[in-house]
């Protein structure tokens, strides 16, 4: 069952964005791999991507995790206008809508 941040999706937010901000995108993405100590996806292989093949790299880490970066990235490379019509998407998928509210708010709120 396919959601918004489809293999095509996905590829749609990474089309939208200019030469420059590609690079950006994936040098922030190395940062998340190498943070997240993802195994699933190799830093040279990000480096060479295209559009296409970074979307596919994103979703081996699996749907929800891809979205994180993409959203978290696209906030650091002030991409505003995409991260407002992501928000907008995942609204319309109740489960992903849920996961990121719970991250957020357990993220933004210090436990006691």
């Amino acid at each position: 069952m396919a959601s918004f941040i489809s293999d095509f999706g996905l590829i749609w937010y990474l089309r939208e964005l200019n030469k420059k901000e590609f690079m950006k995108f994936k040098d922030f993405l190395i940062q998340e791999i190498l943070e997240l100590k993802l195994k699933q996806v190799s830093s040279t292989k990000v480096k060479k991507a295209s559009r296409e093949d970074l979307a596919n790299l994103l979703l081996k880490c699996g749907e929800n995790q891809a979205w994180d970066m993409t959203f978290r990235i696209l906030q650091k490379i002030n991409r505003k206008d995409l991260t407002e019509r992501a928000t907008g998407a995942i609204v319309g998928n109740p489960n992903l809508y849920r996961d990121h509210l719970k991250k957020k708010l357990t993220h933004d709120c210090p436990k006691k």
